[in-house]
């Protein structure tokens, strides 16, 4: 398989601290400095980036991911969703690459409304969706301002394995799913990404917890030991699975009921505690 674009590849590991607690740091060549402490507080916020997004932390049976929030302060215990895919970026051009390359340009749809600022999507994916090319994916690795309808390069850190072509293959970007989350709204539109363990301000960085026992708000009767879904009532609460309901029940599963809670009503009222499944 042909190297991949990493220009620092020591730094990036498993470290085991002190405390027990593991933690796994993606490769992330935009981070030019990391310093581990001999203990993480996964309840922290902080107004500026310490780790790459997605960085896992195991603490326990309990998992955590490093993520951004999005423009909207987020309360304690919500179940949490990826930024929503824009409309232009889906399904548009791209450019011609050889195999071996490590960069492809594409173009956003529209101006202003499907503009990228710098590295908006680093260490998210590039898919290619249609014609020449077509099933590959690659992790982004960095980019300059991108204007829609004008061309911008994207540098990938996977090599391009199957070329394409400008003017019939078509790709779609995606940004990294811990990049500016926001609450899961009652009607989907996003991948779930995890819970915040804590109250967290809009553009803050902090930890959500992807696996283990959770304090979650709830919607409607849950039931001990049986599986919760998504609330489709309720934003960033989640409600008890139902597999005979035709519409909402395919989301999937996110958790088991450790101990019941009452209706959150929508808002922060009442919780419950669940052993979460997103990992």
């Amino acid at each position: 398989m042909t190297a991949r674009n990493i220009t620092i590849k020591r730094r990036w590991s498993e470290v085991v601290l002190p405390s027990g607690m593991v933690i796994t740091i993606p490769p992330d060549d935009n981070m030019k400095q990391i310093t581990v402490n001999d203990d993480i507080d996964p309840y922290a916020t902080s107004a500026n980036q310490e780790y790459p997004l997605g960085t896992r932390l195991e603490y326990g049976r309990e998992k955590f991911r490093y993520a951004l929030c999005g423009a909207s302060n987020v309360e304690i215990g919500a179940l949490c969703q990826s930024v929503v895919p824009l409309a232009g970026h889906i399904n548009e051009l791209c450019g011609t690459t050889a195999v071996g390359d490590t960069t492809i340009d594409f173009f956003p749809a529209a101006a202003t409304t499907d503009d990228l600022a710098e590295n908006e999507l680093a260490q998210g994916y590039i898919y290619i969706y249609d014609a020449i090319g077509e099933g590959s994916k690659y992790r982004i690795k960095s980019h300059p301002a991108i204007t829609g309808q004008t061309a911008g390069v994207l540098t990938l850190y996977d090599p391009i394995r199957i070329l394409t072509t400008t003017g019939t293959s078509k790709a779609t970007v995606m940004h990294n799913k811990f990049y500016k989350f926001i609450i899961h709204p009652a009607s989907p539109t996003a991948t779930p990404c995890g819970w915040t363990v804590t109250a967290v301000l809009a553009t803050y960085y902090c930890w959500l917890q992807t696996k283990g026992p959770l304090t979650v708000l709830i919607d409607g009767t849950v039931v001990m030991g049986q599986e919760v879904r998504p609330s489709e009532d309720d934003d960033g609460a989640v409600a008890a699975m139902d597999y005979d309901e035709g519409t909402y029940a395919e989301l999937g599963a996110v958790g088991q009921v450790m101990e019941i809670g009452a209706d959150a009503a929508g808002g922060a009222a009442t919780y419950g505690l669940i052993d979460a499944r997103l990992e």
